[in-house]
């Protein structure tokens, strides 16, 4: 059940990965100014201003692995993200979207056209009152690969994530996460591999 329903997110989320990255950009310059007004309201009073009920992350980062099959020795890539996380709770549910490729039309068998994961993080403030969020946990998800130009097969993988989010103004933040990605479907698909991706963040609460 869990492998059907990965299978519509990652077919969705296929088609509309470049609507989400303009989305992104979009969505916060067309939220500013209600968001100030949310603000204010719960300025006026302390009470309702602490009381949102849950928190969300928007992520948009660039990065990459090294992988000796590749001719130039790495892959690079970029991941979409949010995470979703109830205000009492350290736990957040994340979903990203993810490519690993040496170009914009992959062919080889050792890049990842497209990915889908769902992660279970542990998320929580450094120190109270702290803009430094740490989280970690692991994820399961499917991934895309090429097999030439026309074929593409599929594949259950695995990951372990661990990262940080530095809210530096406003909503706006920086993040940095390191992740542990293995799948393998016998000599298809054969990955084990350690990504670093870097990016910024939109952090809001209702």
């Amino acid at each position: 059940m869990i492998i059907y329903i990965l299978n519509i997110v990652i077919s969705i989320m296929q088609e509309a990965k470049l609507y989400v990255v303009n989305s992104f950009v979009l969505m916060i310059l067309v939220s500013i100014p209600q968001l100030y007004a949310i603000d204010d309201s719960y300025q006026s009073d302390s009470t309702d201003y602490s009381e949102k009920k849950v928190y969300f992350t928007i992520r948009y980062g660039q990065g990459g692995f090294s992988d000796e099959r590749s001719p130039i020795g790495k892959l690079g890539g970029g991941q979409v993200a949010i995470d979703i996380k109830p205000a009492k709770l350290p736990l957040s549910l994340s979903i990203s979207n993810e490519a690993y490729t040496n170009s914009s039309d992959p062919t080889e068998s050792y890049e990842i056209s497209d990915l889908v994961l769902v992660n279970c993080l542990y998320s929580n403030y450094f120190f109270r009152n702290s803009n430094l969020n740490v989280f970690a946990g692991p994820g399961i998800g499917i991934l895309r690969v090429p097999q030439g130009e026309d074929t593409k097969i599929k594949a259950t993988l695995f990951d372990m994530e661990a990262g940080v989010n530095m809210i530096l103004f406003w909503k706006i933040g920086l993040y940095g996460t390191y992740k542990y990605l293995y799948a393998n479907d016998g000599n298809l698909i054969n990955f084990s591999e350690h990504i670093v991706l870097v990016g910024i963040t939109f952090n809001f609460g209702l």
